[in-house]
């Protein structure tokens, strides 16, 4: 923490050990790691999308979804703080949402429903369809007793509501929902606002 050179050092060590036989397996996570936890801090973030992009298709061909879909999300993360024009963003981010429905990685699509719903927002489209797929989440989250889910789908909530500056609905969010933190612990989002 507070010396980007040498963890940047770190990262290049690790793509050395990614060139001997038999690493490939820990490609795709190694990747993951040193495009959101290095490389990004010592260079423009610009330069991480190809990469993502390439970890994200190593761990479709090894088998590794669930670094693959974490690649997958990073990069549509990055593509929207990079300037990417809010319409093809979305076209990413839905796209993006169609397979990570088809491959059943609900945790990371969260995520990027998240960003793509601030998308819209922004854009003045579908927001209510947005809503309605967060409130089914609630309703899942409230009929299974998944007190994580509700409280990540919550904080996606505010998220969104705090990017539009809707302060009174964000005020509101965060009465209702009650005590984010204790289901959402090791997530930095959680007390971002609560």
């Amino acid at each position: 923490f507070g010396k980007p050179h040498e963890g940047l050092e770190m990262a290049k060590a690790a793509e050395l050990i990614l060139e001997k036989p038999g690493m490939r397996s820990s490609m795709t996570h190694t990747i993951f790691v040193t495009q959101t936890c290095c490389y990004h801090w010592t260079s423009p973030l610009q330069d991480t999308i190809a990469p993502l992009l390439k970890g994200y298709q190593a761990g479709l061909e090894i088998g590794d979804t669930d670094s693959a879909c974490k690649c997958l999300a990073v990069r549509m993360y990055h593509l929207y703080f990079t300037g990417l024009s809010l319409g093809s963003i979305q076209k990413e981010l839905e796209a993006a949402t169609h397979v990570l429905t088809q491959l059943k990685q609900d945790g990371t699509q969260v995520f990027i429903i998240l960003l793509l719903t601030t998308v819209k927002k922004r854009r003045g489209l579908d927001a209510e369809a947005c809503d309605d797929i967060m409130d089914s989440m609630l309703a899942t989250a409230s009929s299974t007793g998944d007190f994580t889910l509700s409280a990540l789908v919550n904080s996606m909530k505010l998220e969104v509501l705090v990017f539009c500056q809707e302060w009174r609905q964000a005020l509101e969010l965060v009465q209702k929902a009650g005590n984010m933190r204790l289901f959402l612990s090791s997530q930095f989002g959680s007390v971002r606002y609560t």
